[in-house]
């Protein structure tokens, strides 16, 4: 759908500036030091944005190429699949983990390409009022999405071997619609 839909998606982009730059300020805000990698890069309109953040991966081609033309280092991976060995400091999930099919593996998937004492920073609309939004506009997006509560994505990066460092907020409508959760590689897991 990504790849089919990709102009449609990067449309929004621009259709809801106000929106994209608060989201962006959150990740902004919340970055680590260091190299980082976003996963579902997408258009690359965060990665582009972002310093520090030095490559992304995503599974639709037609999106990547637009990444490209924005100046991101793109390569075509899976999240559950990454063509990389313990060489970024942070992966970025910035509103992917809801179309993850299976999220805990791509947080484990993640952490195998962290460098020790590397992060995960999942960025995500959580399970609320904006979430049932977009459920209900029944976008070709969200229409297969998984919203997940602050809780969840806390329990799946204890379950992928993280500790959860931080969760942040931001407000776009309705208060604390959009969430932003660092878990930190657990050295002993």
């Amino acid at each position: 759908m990504f790849d089919e839909r990709w102009m449609e998606y990067d449309a929004w982009y621009d259709k809801h500036r106000e929106a994209f730059l608060k989201e962006l300020e959150l990740i902004k805000r919340n970055l680590p030091e260091g190299t980082g990698l976003e996963v579902g890069v997408g258009t690359g309109r965060f990665a582009k944005n972002l310093d520090g953040v030095v490559a992304g991966v995503d599974v639709s081609s037609n999106m990547l190429k637009l990444a490209k033309k924005r100046g991101v280092e793109v390569i075509l991976a899976d999240a559950l699949s990454l063509p990389f060995k313990r060489v970024f400091d942070f992966v970025l999930f910035a509103f992917t983990i809801c179309f993850v099919e299976n999220p805990l593996e791509a947080l484990r998937e993640a952490g195998r390409v962290l460098k020790p004492g590397g992060k995960v920073i999942a960025c995500f609309v959580p399970e609320g009022r904006l979430a049932e939004e977009y459920r209900k506009k029944n976008s070709p997006f969200y229409r297969n999405a998984r919203f997940y509560s602050v809780e969840e994505i806390s329990e799946l990066l204890k379950k992928a071997g993280f500790t959860v460092e931080k969760v942040d907020f931001i407000d776009l409508r309705y208060g604390r619609d959009v969430a932003l959760v660092i878990g930190k590689i657990d050295e002993n897991h």
